[in-house]
């Protein structure tokens, strides 16, 4: 055989491997939760996809293309209209917006200088240096027209770190990890997930005016926002040759292979599911988190970006 066709089977049967524990995973956090692939594959348009829509193109993105701007849009959208379809249309929309100038982050289309100027200008109440990040500023001093206080200060917070995180990551790429770092490596998912944010987006005030009705279940949506999504994304990055996420960088610190890594991200999702169910007592609040849970499953499959369909998750 020719190195380029050695090659080639190489490539075949790893992309195979990849997707034969993609869809093990999957399958495995689907029947261990009690949750489904959603039914439907897209969603009818509505007022909320249309407001969101239409403010986005009224903005300046400071030179990210129309394309790029109208799948981050798309995605915020599908964010808003299933993870947390529950909550008030204003609400959703505001939360689709938040998810868009995120994208824009998350996929470095904003320039290290700026980001790294984004706190100080947003304690001294001075422009941001980059379109995205003023309209980002913006969005996140609202958010107590939409959430408890103590809810909007964590997103504020959130948001501050998630921002620091990615600018950090950029910088320190290449940097080798410690083998017993795996508090470091769990700290820097926490911190580069903006889990709280969206811990804190199931909950709108309008809703749930009272914070006692689910403040101790917070800890318990951070952790399946983060592992979930882990498990949800892990066919899409694999594909794309990602290595530096957190299930590799969990793998070289425990020194563990990906497999079992993924199946101890699986266990404590479930664990995450089971405690949640267990916390909530008041009926609202459980509808609101299953709706959530079921949500953020949907919006995962909904999506392009995950490349769940390829897959042939059963239903």
């Amino acid at each position: 055989m020719s190195p380029e066709r050695d090659n080639l089977q190489t490539q075949r049967e790893s992309d195979e491997t990849v997707l034969t524990l993609s869809r093990h995973a999957v399958t495995e956090f689907l029947r261990r939760t009690g949750l489904s692939v959603p039914t439907t594959r897209t969603f009818p348009d509505n007022a909320v996809a249309q407001r969101v829509r239409e403010t986005a193109a009224a903005w300046d993105f400071g030179g990210i293309s129309a394309e790029r701007v109208a799948c981050y849009t798309a995605t915020g959208i599908s964010m808003a209209r299933t993870t947390f379809a529950h909550n008030h249309p204003d609400t959703q929309v505001h939360i689709a917006l938040f998810t868009a100038l995120g994208l824009c982050v998350d996929d470095l289309e904003v320039d290290s200088g700026a980001l790294s100027e984004f706190v100080g200008c947003l304690q001294t109440g001075q422009p941001q240096l980059h379109p995205v990040l003023e309209h980002l500023a913006q969005n996140v001093r609202a958010m107590p027209d939409f959430f408890h206080p103590y809810a909007a200060s964590a997103i504020l917070a959130g948001t501050i770190h998630h921002i620091n995180c990615t600018l950090f990551e950029k910088q320190m790429d290449a940097a080798p990890l410690h083998p017993t770092a795996l508090p470091y490596v769990l700290h820097k998912r926490a911190r580069n997930s903006a889990g709280e944010v969206y811990s804190a987006f199931v909950w709108d005030k309008f809703n749930f005016p009272e914070l006692s009705s689910h403040i101790q279940v917070v800890p318990e949506a951070m952790t399946y926002l983060d592992y979930a999504n882990d498990i949800l994304s892990f066919y899409k990055e694999e594909m794309a040759g990602e290595r530096h996420n957190f299930v590799h960088d969990r793998a070289r610190v425990t020194g563990k292979d990906v497999r079992d890594v993924l199946e101890d991200i699986l266990n404590e999702v479930v664990g995450a599911v089971e405690r949640g169910r267990d916390i909530l007592q008041g009926e609202k609040e459980r509808e609101t988190w299953e709706r959530f849970l079921a949500g953020y499953v949907a919006f995962h499959f909904l999506s392009p970006r995950y490349k769940l369909t390829q897959l042939t998750i059963a239903g």
